[in-house]
């Protein structure tokens, strides 16, 4: 019986760009059914809790100063924001710019979104319902924008946003740590494991990048996602989680996780805490390094 060896790295692979696109490949299966509409029509009710976040909104507000500094929100350009959800960067870069394309795969998200831009009374907004997998847009925009989606986990992906962005891409994305104190507890007490989600994010697109001599500029943001919901949500919420990380849950496993939760249980909600690192990157497109 033959042993098979691994090929050994060498230091001009880490310089193809192919080496980290057949890496991102090798990632992203199991997280797959983040992709698909289900998931994202499960979380939309109470997506918008997050922003309620000290955390989130200042690193937001950061971000959209970051792209204003830049230069890649003028009164002139078209900016499309791919797995754009609720809306949440949508509604604030409107006003800044000639007209936003709005993309998302799951209708719920978008009816929230929907009714935002009614409210705000925006006109220069267009949504559009589609899978971006799928989708093959007509035209090039001035910035492309993309925010903590796993379409992120597949660099073929990244280089179609790439490749439809005139000027400017930009991708907001995990950097390495998100960690859920009670998801975590979960593990260990009903799975005696902890697999947690080890994806390196935006470092690898930041490699991939590097190598097609588009090196971004990178910023770090670091706190805590905090949620209080019912616990038939945080529970959709986990299930999905674990049964994508290849934990079976039976209906007795089930039964006695939902016991558990109850007991966490404060006045019908349940409080959730993630620690989280995320990264910002912004690539010029005029600034390509021979």
């Amino acid at each position: 019986m033959k042993s098979s060896k691994k090929k050994k790295v060498s230091l001009n692979d880490i310089f193809s760009p192919s080496f980290w696109v057949k890496l991102s490949s090798q990632k992203e299966g199991k997280f797959s059914l983040f992709l698909k509409k289900d998931f994202w029509e499960l979380v939309a009710s109470d997506y918008d809790e997050l922003e309620k976040t000290p955390f989130y909104k200042s690193m937001q507000e950061d971000i959209l100063l970051e792209m204003e500094k830049r230069g890649a929100l003028k009164e002139n350009f078209t900016f499309f924001d791919v797995a754009c959800g609720t809306g949440n960067y949508t509604i604030k870069v409107a006003p800044k710019v000639s007209k936003v394309y709005a993309l998302d795969i799951s209708p719920s998200m978008l009816e929230i979104l929907r009714k935002k831009i009614k409210e705000k009374n925006l006109q220069n907004v267009e949504v559009i319902e589609a899978d971006w997998k799928k989708y093959k847009p007509e035209m090039n925009f001035d910035t492309v924008f993309v925010s903590m989606t796993p379409i992120l986990r597949d660099l073929k992906e990244v280089k179609r946003l790439f490749d439809v962005a005139k000027k400017f891409l930009i991708i907001v994305n995990w950097a390495g740590l998100r960690k859920n104190m009670l998801l975590e507890e979960i593990e260990k007490k009903f799975f005696k494991k902890n697999k947690g989600d080890k994806n390196p994010g935006i470092l690898l697109i930041f490699n991939y990048f590097y190598t097609l001599g588009y090196p971004g500029d990178i910023k770090f943001y670091e706190g805590y996602f905090e949620r209080k919901s019912s616990l038939e949500k945080i529970w959709k919420r986990f299930k999905f989680r674990l049964t994508s990380m290849g934990y079976h849950i039976g209906p007795k496993k089930e039964r006695e996780i939902l016991e558990f939760l109850r007991e966490k249980e404060n006045n019908g909600f349940i409080e959730t805490k993630t620690l989280v690192r995320i990264g910002a990157m912004f690539i010029n497109k005029e600034k390509k390094e021979i």
